[in-house]
């Protein structure tokens, strides 16, 4: 059972999650180079004290990302795959994460993401995207639709993971000029035949 938060730690959370959310929407407005932390607080209508409470830097507030998407995987997505074979479960899953980077993060938040010096995309946090993934792909090798090939749950994991970002990073070097929904299916089906019993 979930420990419930005090009143404090539910402002703080909100407050985090307000400079997050004024700093994607300056996002919107301007190039990340010319955004300034200055901008940020001042839109969120916090001092620049409160900001470094939460944040070391103006590229932290947009690493952000990560925590949201997390919880969204596990508030919205898991329990959306509860039915369906394994195959159609996966590409749920990756239907939502094409929808999340291309609808709700946008194509400049996903663009400033895909960077190599980001250092979230080798997290590991408990009940977020992985896990959710995780468990689909468990689902799939105890029904036997799937068979493993040796390979681990995580390992299983961290290849459609790889594989499915490199599509999305694609779609980021071309400037978003195709439909990520598509493209991710497609080829969610073809990795997926490397699983299939």
């Amino acid at each position: 059972m979930a420990k419930k938060q005090t009143n404090r730690q539910l402002r703080s959370e909100h407050t985090k999650l307000n400079l997050f959310n004024t700093a994607v929407g300056l996002l919107a407005e301007k190039p990340f180079e010319q955004i300034t932390i200055r901008d940020i607080v001042a839109r969120a209508g916090v001092s620049i004290g409160t900001f470094y409470n939460y944040y070391n830097t103006k590229m932290d507030v947009f690493y952000q990302a990560y925590q949201v998407a997390d919880r969204y995987f596990a508030d919205t997505v898991a329990p959306q795959l509860n039915t369906g074979t394994a195959t159609e479960r996966i590409l749920l899953f990756f239907d939502y994460y094409a929808r999340y980077s291309s609808e709700i993060s946008g194509l400049k938040l996903t663009r400033l993401l895909y960077s190599v010096d980001n250092p979230h995309f080798m997290r590991n946090s408990p009940n977020g995207m992985i896990d959710t993934l995780m468990s689909v792909l468990e689902y799939g090798l105890s029904t036997n639709e799937l068979v493993s090939q040796g390979d681990t749950v995580r390992e299983m994991a961290d290849y459609f993971m790889i594989s499915i970002r490199g599509v999305v990073y694609h779609w980021c070097t071309a400037n978003g000029s195709y439909d990520l929904n598509s493209m991710v299916a497609h080829f969610t089906k073809r990795l997926l035949s490397a699983y299939l019993a």
